[in-house]
């Protein structure tokens, strides 16, 4: 394969792939290097590339079994996360900004207290935009594991974040 192809067809999963990654290694500096030993490892294998079902889910499994190799050596922390994620706001007010960042630092904490399988499937789904297959694909789990993760998780979140809410309004 060409490098026109890894620029058309690989290179362009490279932002996905990093947050997929910075889900897992928590540090912005560990999250680029893991990409980048992957794009290196996929840029290797090109030979094998016409036999990939689906390169994309080939990548993120690479990209995960990566990180985790990372994470048995060493323990990260999660420091640099508001690094890692870019918000959208053109067209906000300040107050908007503020209560989007305030919502997504709430449900980050949230996600950080899920159990790591359903933290990857929320990434996966919500943030990444993965169908119900590719994430069984990508985690090795089954489509009804998949669900009952993503269920479990959303509804921890949505627990969590109403007993808050109702604890501030009590104190009002």
């Amino acid at each position: 394969m060409s490098i026109e192809v890894f620029k058309q067809r690989i290179l362009p999963m490279k932002d996905k792939l990093f947050r997929f990654a910075f889900r897992l290694l928590q540090n912005v500096q560990e999250a680029e290097d893991a990409i980048q030993d992957v794009m290196a490892g996929v840029w290797i294998r090109r030979h094998e590339w016409e036999q990939w079902k689906n390169p994309e889910a080939y990548c993120m499994t690479a990209t995960r079994n990566h990180c985790l190799d990372r994470i048995r050596r060493r323990r990260i922390r999660w420091d640099q996360e508001d690094k890692a994620l870019h918000m959208g706001s053109h067209g906000q007010d300040p107050h908007e900004k503020m209560m989007n960042k305030e919502m997504v630092y709430r449900i980050r904490q949230c996600m950080a207290a899920l159990p790591e399988h359903q933290q990857l499937v929320i990434q996966l789904r919500e943030i990444e935009g993965f169908s119900y297959n590719e994430i069984a694909e990508v985690l090795d789990m089954t489509l009804d594991q998949v669900k009952v993760n993503l269920f479990r998780g959303r509804n921890a979140i949505k627990k969590t974040i109403i007993k808050e809410d109702d604890l501030w309004n009590k104190k009002k």
